[in-house]
């Protein structure tokens, strides 16, 4: 596996590129990295039998206790098994591939979501950027010290739902412990609130923690 940092929106999200899914050998380790991943992205061939590909990946992973989320409605086995948020990534989808795009899209059996790019072209790798953070469920919050401007290039990233007291605890113990009030600019009423720890933050929220 290979690791790799793809800058969004500001935050830093690491991918690791690992070896394909092979029902003869797997690397050490493999498997416990799928299961810990906050996403999966399946990658097939658009132009070698991308259905074959994407069951038989499916099956091994559901083999080892593996199954993305999206199947978890059906799932039937013994064990509890891992769930993972999985996105389809069709590869190869060049101009002059739309058509067979469609057909693959409509003979999958579940409403996978689906990103269709072309690493050679570029095409909609952008767009696999934005499904990626989105499907991370994640929120950029950026601090604001008292009496300065907010610095918007270096957020902190929460999961969404996250509170003023959960950002207190990314920025430092000591706001964690003495944390008395807190200002909002997005998500409050009006620019500026006071707000509580148990205020629940938006994605854009600027928060100045007084302590």
């Amino acid at each position: 596996p290979t690791p790799g940092m793809m800058p969004y929106e500001e935050v830093q999200i690491q991918l690791v590129d690992t070896p394909p899914l092979n029902e003869d050998y797997m690397e050490p380790g493999l498997l416990d990295l799928i299961r810990r991943a906050d996403l999966v992205l399946l990658l097939v061939d658009l132009q070698t039998r991308p259905l074959e590909q994407l069951e038989e990946s499916v099956r091994l992973l559901q083999e080892h206790g593996i199954v993305p989320e999206i199947l978890g409605k059906e799932y039937s086995g013994e064990r509890r098994p891992t769930f993972v948020p999985m996105i389809l990534v069709v590869n190869k989808n060049d101009p002059d591939s739309d058509e067979l795009l469609q057909i693959v899209l409509e003979l999958l059996d579940e409403d996978w979501p689906v990103i269709p790019i072309s690493v050679t072209t570029g095409r909609d790798l952008e767009a696999l950027k934005r499904a990626v953070f989105e499907e991370l469920k994640i929120i950029r919050v950026y601090a604001k010290p008292p009496g300065r401007k907010p610095d918007l290039g270096a957020p902190f990233v929460l999961p969404q739902g996250s509170t003023v007291q959960d950002m207190a605890a990314k920025v430092h113990k000591d706001f964690l412990d003495n944390l008395k009030a807190a200002r909002v600019w997005g998500s409050a009423s009006f620019d500026g609130q006071m707000v509580g720890r148990d205020h629940v933050l938006s994605d854009g929220d600027v928060v100045e923690l007084r302590i």
